[in-house]
Order: C-alpha cells, then sequence, then structure tokens
C-alpha cells in the first residue's frame, strides 16, 4: 500500500515532479495545494487543487506527506518558506530518488534526484533539494540545504555549496571548493576558486557568427546534403 501524498504547487516544476512520484515511488499523490491567492482551478493533473487555508483540516499532518515543488525563484526562498511552514504545521516529507541513480550517499527532505544523476561514494545532500538530471556530484561533496543543481552541472569531490545556491546547466565547481551560502553559479560559468556568500558568476554568450545558418551550410562540408 502506498503512502499517501500532497504536493504544494501547481506549475510546470510541480508536473515535472508528479511524474517520478507517480511512476515508481512509494507514495500516491492525492491532492495539490496552492496558496490561496494563486487558486486557478480545481483540478491539476487530474487530482484536487485545494487552496493552503484548508490543507491542515483536509489533509492531517498524521497521514498524509509533504512534497514543496516548487523552483529557484528568489534563490530558492520562495520554496523555503513553504518548506518551513508545512514543517511548523507538523508534516513529514517526502523525498525521491530515481532507482536508476545507485550509490553511497545520503539525501534529506523533501530532496528529489532525478534520473541521470551522476553520484559518487560519500556525498551528502541536505533538506529540499533539486538534482536535475545529467549533474554531477564528487566524493565526499556536501550540498546544504534548498540548494538548485540544474542538469549537466559538474561539481568536484570535496567540495561544499552552501544554502540556497543556485548551480546552473553546465557550470563546474573545482575539487575541494567552499562555494557560500546564496551564490548563483550561471550557465556554463566555471568556478576553480573559493567563492564568498552571495557571489554571482555569469558567464559572456557565445558571439553569433557572421553568416546566418543559409550561408553557414553552403560554406560548411558537414552541413551539405
Amino acid at each position: 500500500m502506498k503512502n499517501n501524498l500532497i504536493i504544494f504547487g501547481t506549475g510546470k516544476i510541480a508536473e515535472a515532479v508528479s511524474y517520478f512520484f507517480e511512476r515508481d515511488s512509494e507514495y500516491e499523490i492525492c491532492a495539490y495545494i496552492v496558496d490561496d491567492t494563486f487558486l486557478k482551478t480545481s483540478v491539476f493533473l487530474n487530482k484536487p487543487v485545494v487552496p493552503l487555508s484548508e490543507c491542515e483540516t483536509k489533509y492531517d499532518p498524521k497521514d498524509y506527506k509533504v512534497f514543496v515543488a516548487v523552483g529557484y525563484q528568489s534563490m530558492n526562498k520562495l520554496r523555503t518558506s513553504k518548506y518551513n511552514y508545512f514543517k511548523e504545521l507538523g508534516y513529514a516529507f517526502a523525498g525521491y530518488t530515481s532507482p536508476l541513480v545507485k550509490g553511497n550517499y545520503t539525501v534529506g527532505d523533501n530532496t528529489i534526484i532525478m534520473d541521470g544523476a551522476m553520484i559518487q561514494p560519500c556525498a551528502k545532500f541536505g533538506n529540499n533539494v533539486f538534482v536535475w538530471g545529467g549533474a554531477m556530484i564528487g566524493h565526499h561533496t556536501v550540498i546544504e540545504d534548498n540548494c538548485w543543481l540544474t542538469g549537466g552541472c559538474l561539481i568536484g569531490g570535496l567540495t561544499h555549496i552552501g544554502q540556497s545556491t543556485f548551480v546552473g546547466l553546465g557550470s563546474m565547481v573545482g575539487h575541494e571548493i567552499e562555494i557560500g551560502e546564496k551564490c548563483m553559479l550561471g550557465a556554463g560559468t566555471l568556478a576553480c576558486k573559493s567563492l564568498a556568500a552571495g557571489t554571482v558568476l555569469v558567464a559572456p554568450n557565445t558571439e553569433p557568427h557572421r553568416l546566418n545558418s543559409d550561408q553557414f551550410i553552403r560554406m560548411s562540408t558537414c552541413f551539405r546534403s
């Protein structure tokens, strides 16, 4: 028999998270919860949508677990606030780790590790962490609470990622690096030195080629038919 689960959120993140929980988890999604002011529909993914003010009455914390499926808005602040809100109400949290991601690592509450992540031995993940497919986390690395690791990021071994940090697509963090809390490592960035709290790294955009795609095809042998 599966455990009862309610999910906070009805956006794209909630939709992605629901796929994994429904595919192969120990949980059955019973309802979705939203802030009262964002209640626009009564049904999401064929499940009822309930305003937050009615959540505790309809879904007793003794009988239901919760997962907060919210993005990295305001450096993960919104997701963190909702996690803390449900924790204060006495709810326990669900988590999901893809059965395809095997290894010796530990995971906290309200944390999801999706298909295709590569996790080396003795890595440790805190609470309320999202790890998207293709992320690689090195051995003995610690990911603190409320972080967001986007697909394709590479984090070296013995590295420490501070709370509420965002690690973007294809970004790289070196071996034995200390990243402070609330850092933003943009897509394609490289961190080979430790970073203070609140640091932002942004990689320059690739300069567009002087030729458009049709012109380039005429000049390039590899794209010719």
